[in-house]
């Protein structure tokens, strides 16, 4: 078993491998009666060359230019461990600490005034049998990106646009391209009970229920009459667009192989609803372009996402395909009255020979961005971004790789560089990177 942990964690993102798996356990189950421990591990480090619109900046305060050149790294921990009753009862907890993002010159490496520099990211248990299912809870992955079968990062940097770490994280902020991508922090970093069903012919179903969008120990010491509580339902003004509660999943996959060509499919739903606004206080005000009417809202919409995910493999070639529509912003985050439904695509390609990898992939994603009736911003905001990858495995622990980025952010009326609405400056803005790294896994 410890050997099948190490090799497990160590290929990934080295040589292609299928993401999305259902398994909510350990693929390969300790003999009955003990329990294996495990404390597996990933370290990234890359030399980028990154540039974007947003390299130079013009402020108040000056002008602030950045070295196209820089070096970027993490480091990710797993420990948990996995366990079998003698009556067959699988159970374990897995866990991911993780470098954590902060502002240069906070002494992080150093003694000073730094901040703590590990964070949980999940932290999950899992308990149940092959023929009944698995249930997981805590903070851990949903429905969501378990069944999914048509997103992948296992090529480059194991992060690309996602912003998951990598030279994708390092790219301006403005510049870098958005998009509804299904490993996605704000959904799979929090409390929530999850339930994924047996394997039945190739078919597979799931469900998950997460009461609010809060982490473990994130405001669960609650003072009654503020916003800051986990377990808030509504507050006066409400909570902002990206607080959710009640949110729930369910989908369903199937998978089969035909004269060796594997084929998977999935189809899932999230909904979701804002926190309420008990004082009925104006959250946005709406101007109408046609009679200059003013309306004050007061809510956001429900959130409701589907999602289709599919994909094709044979011979060493993938070939992935991801959508999304539905009753969502940027970030998933919830939309006011009068902004359009999100609708995101992707395909992604890989060919995996031996030790050697490549992968290629392209998404498009438009949503309402910054557009409020009358505010003098298009009714759209179209992101859209490129990468293709090479990697390298020298060992099953040790792999080295290449990747390029290419990004592009359009909204008429909107400036990226300032945030600024209602602007002829910076509609559109672009990056591109190029990075080599090495990852070492264990």
């Amino acid at each position: 078993m410890r050997k099948f942990l190490l090799a497990s964690v160590a290929t990934l993102g080295m040589v292609a491998g299928i993401s999305g798996t259902a398994y909510a356990q350990a693929a390969k189950p300790p003999a009955p009666g003990t329990l294996v421990v495990h404390l597996n591990g990933l370290l990234n480090d890359q030399i980028n060359d990154i540039g974007s619109t947003a390299n130079t900046v013009n402020t108040s305060a000056g002008a602030y230019k950045l070295n196209p050149i820089g070096m970027t790294g993490f480091l990710r921990l797993y420990p948990g461990f996995d366990a079998q009753t003698e009556g067959g009862l699988q159970y374990g907890v897995a866990t991911e600490l993780r470098t954590a993002f902060t502002t240069a010159g906070q002494g992080i490496h150093e003694a000073g005034p730094g901040v703590e520099s590990m964070v949980i990211r999940r932290a999950y248990a899992y308990v149940g049998t092959k023929e009944a299912g698995f249930v997981r809870f805590g903070q851990t992955d949903g429905i969501w990106d378990l069944l999914s079968t048509g997103e992948y990062f296992n090529y480059g940097d194991g992060n690309l646009w996602d912003s998951d770490g990598g030279v994708g994280a390092a790219v301006p902020s403005q510049a870098a391209p958005h998009a509804l991508f299904t490993y996605e922090g704000a959904l799979y970093t929090t409390n929530k009970i999850v339930y994924v069903s047996p394997d039945i012919a190739g078919f597979q179903a799931g469900i998950d229920f997460e009461p609010n969008s809060n982490g473990f120990k994130e405001g669960e010491l609650c003072t009654g009459g503020t916003s800051s509580c986990a377990t808030l339902a509504s507050a006066p003004g409400g909570a902002g667009a990206f607080r959710r509660k009640n949110t729930f999943t369910g989908g369903v996959s199937y998978s089969s192989e035909f004269n060796g060509t594997g084929v998977k499919l999935m189809a899932d739903y999230l909904m979701s609803s804002p926190i309420g606004n008990s004082s009925g206080a104006p959250i946005e005000t709406i101007i109408s372009p046609e009679t200059g009417s003013i309306t004050h809202e007061t809510s956001f919409k429900r959130m409701g996402i589907a999602q289709l995910s599919g994909q094709v493999t044979y011979a060493g070639f993938l070939l992935g395909a991801d959508m999304k529509d539905g009753q969502v912003n940027n970030g998933y985050s919830f939309l006011l009255p009068g902004q359009r439904n999100a609708l995101f695509y992707e395909v992604t390609g890989e060919y995996t020979a031996g030790p050697y990898t490549l992968g290629i992939q392209y998404f498009n994603n438009q949503a309402a961005g910054a557009h409020l009736p009358g505010n003098g911003t298009a009714r759209t905001e179209t992101d859209y971004g490129f990468d293709i990858g090479a990697n390298y495995a020298l060992t099953p622990h040790f792999g080295v790789y290449a990747v390029y980025l290419y990004g592009h952010r359009h909204q008429l009326g909107y400036d990226f560089i300032s945030s600024t609405a209602d602007s002829t400056a910076f509609n559109n803005v672009q990056a591109q990177a190029i990075s080599a790294g090495a990852q070492l896994k264990w």
